[in-house]
């Protein structure tokens, strides 16, 4: 009869041990389901984004046809670049846009320019929001991976923590990765 009850016993506990397992890879799971809808999400932005600053360089190259300060916008594409780069590449493209169109009045009252220019602006709005959430899910699955017990079972799957979207990382020796 004790050895009965030991069987039992040991049969529970480990019935209890395979709940919790599951448990907590789902929550695992459902993180990293997020994280990569959102960085999805983010990618398909980020490709609007560089369609339509393709659009306004074309655009400015009608109105000043002597403009050659986007010469490298074509080679971003073949460049191997994760987000994060991408999306610091169209910030200084934007960025050098925005100075332009300033710079010159025929650009700034260009009406299709100014129309794909509040494109520009409603997306980085959106890309802002995808990012956010990136980095929310990010936070708490890295907070999973490297918190008792959950780490027990990232461990076991091999699961490492995520950097965030802007690409920083505080265990680095790198101090650029905090330059915006």
């Amino acid at each position: 009869m004790d050895t009965f009850k030991i069987i039992l016993y040991i049969i529970i506990a480990l019935a209890i041990i395979l709940i919790l397992y599951a448990l907590v890879y789902n929550k695992i799971k459902t993180q990293i389901l997020k994280i990569n809808a959102a960085e999805n999400e983010i990618d398909e932005s980020l490709r609007n984004k560089y369609d339509i600053i393709t659009k306004i360089i074309s655009q400015i190259k009608k109105i000043d046809k002597t403009n050659k300060d986007f010469k490298d916008i074509d080679k971003i594409k073949d460049e191997e670049l994760s987000s994060f780069e991408f999306e610091r590449k169209l910030k200084d493209i934007e960025f050098q846009i925005y100075t332009i169109k300033n710079d010159n009045s025929k650009i700034s009252k260009n009406s299709t320019i100014n129309e794909l220019w509040y494109e520009i602006i409603n997306i980085n709005t959106k890309i802002s929001a995808e990012e956010k959430y990136y980095n929310e899910n990010t936070t708490i699955y890295n907070s999973l991976v490297t918190k008792f017990p959950s780490k027990l079972i990232a461990i076991i799957l091999r699961y490492k923590e995520k950097s965030y979207f802007d690409g920083k990382d505080m265990y680095d020796d790198n101090i650029k990765d905090f330059k915006i």
